[in-house]
């Protein structure tokens, strides 16, 4: 499948012509979709400057990626119902300098979905000018990730206790454009310290959309990218953190069993990606930093250590973690992601009652597990995981989902994938399902 996400007056060679999508801007009446339409100007007027091309660059890449995912669809475009074979075209502000990182590019995208990956780089890339006056330029000390979640939250708690000054940085999913708003002014965060955009990826096509979203990261951390690079500390000549806060079991995400090593296992935090966009960063000498200050805690040990305790407890609940919520912005209660979010606060406060998240299926109730087996494999699965970790050891269930030539600290990884995993397992036990 061939794709373009290029700006409006961008002009293709005629091979690429067919599927085009418009970066940047509204689609005109011929083109397959749009995304980041609003970004630009919603950057600039919440941030109130721009960032060089290169950081533009990275938000093109970033979305066309996106939106190209979304445009595919698994099950049509691909023989083994998963991997797609994907040529895409980005314009950028320099296509040669593109053109030198594209084989690594190709593979981190790989890693990150599943698929095959052809890069192709235009000219045409966007500039947008710095607005005047500027407006509320900001004095963050550091960047963090504000999703809605719990981790996220616990981040953000975590920084502005310990006498950081961070800025947050939403990228706007539906359902929790409010959590994010309302985490950031519990945590009495200033105007020029958040910023909220939303990548607005929409497509055309005869087909369903593609849902499975592996490359969903790449929007958040591009928006966070671009906020580090418009801070006074980067204009200033100094180097930025981005934090990326995620529990080190859900960022490993090592196979719950063998059937779960593709479709079902996402990299959207995996450390093996952050450090491939570190790489590419730094190739282009860009001076931020990309860190997961909980790679090697759990979700529940992130509860525990938390800084402040009367924050979390106060807003903890709120927060969201589900992977199947659906329309109704609803904690399910028992797919992977609820199921650890649920270990992590039986193990902060022992006691499966003071969790006071509404789920669909809470507690030790006779419809946990549901008459559809689709409703509950990750309940299944998990008990097959802690089985075959009994039984045979945490190198059986690990495997090569740990390499040590990866890994530079390989028993630290594979510490805290065991200990992610009991962690929901002592949850499940104490609710009577194991």
């Amino acid at each position: 499948m061939r794709i373009a996400v290029v700006p409006n007056d961008v002009t293709l060679p005629a091979e690429w012509r067919n599927t085009r999508i418009a970066l940047f801007e509204h689609p005109t009446t011929t083109m397959r979709g749009s995304v980041g339409a609003n970004v630009p100007k919603d950057f600039i007027k919440q941030m109130g400057r721009t960032v060089s091309n290169v950081g533009w660059d990275i938000a093109a890449l970033s979305l066309a990626v996106i939106v190209a995912d979304r445009y595919v669809n698994r099950s049509r475009a691909s023989a083994d119902g998963w991997t797609r074979q994907i040529e895409l075209a980005v314009s950028v502000s320099d296509a040669s300098l593109w053109d030198t990182l594209k084989l690594k590019i190709q593979d981190i995208l790989g890693f990150l979905t599943g698929d095959l990956w052809y890069l192709t780089f235009f000219d045409g890339g966007i500039h947008p000018r710095n607005p005047k006056p500027r407006k509320n330029p900001s004095t963050a000390s550091s960047v963090s990730l504000l999703s809605g979640g719990l981790d996220s939250l616990i981040g953000a708690i975590d920084l502005t206790t310990n006498g950081e000054t961070p800025l947050f940085v939403s990228n706007i999913v539906r359902g929790d454009m409010e959590k994010q708003s309302d985490f950031a002014k519990a945590l009495h965060t200033t105007s020029d310290r958040f910023i909220q955009l939303n990548h607005n990826a929409k497509t055309v096509t005869e087909y369903a959309p593609e849902i499975s979203q592996r490359p969903r990261s790449l929007a958040f951390i591009a928006f966070g990218i671009l906020a580090a690079m418009a801070t006074n500390k980067y204009a200033e000549g100094d180097r930025v953190t981005l934090y990326v806060p995620e529990n080190g079991f859900i960022s490993l995400n090592v196979p719950l069993t063998p059937l779960r090593g593709g479709s079902l296992s996402t990299r959207t935090t995996h450390p093996l990606f952050l450090s491939g966009i570190q790489m590419i960063l730094n190739e282009l000498n860009i001076r931020v930093d990309i860190i997961n200050p909980y790679q090697f805690k759990t979700k529940g040990e992130m509860m525990r250590e938390c800084a402040n305790q009367d924050y979390l407890s106060n807003l903890a609940h709120k927060s969201m973690s589900c992977g199947r919520s659906g329309r109704k912005y609803l904690h399910c209660g028992r797919c992977l992601p609820c199921l650890v979010r649920r270990g992590a606060f039986y193990k902060w406060k022992e006691n499966i009652v003071k969790d006071k998240t509404p789920y669909m299926f809470p507690k030790t109730s006779t419809n946990f597990l549901g008459a559809d087996f689709s409703h509950y494999d990750d309940v299944l699965q998990i008990g097959s995981a802690l089985r075959q970790l009994r039984t045979g050891g945490r190198q059986r269930w690990i495997g090569m989902a740990v390499n040590p030539i990866d890994y530079q600290y390989p028993d630290h990884y594979r510490s805290v994938a065991v200990r992610g995993l009991e962690e929901v397992g002592v949850f499940l036990k104490a609710a009577g399902i194991f």
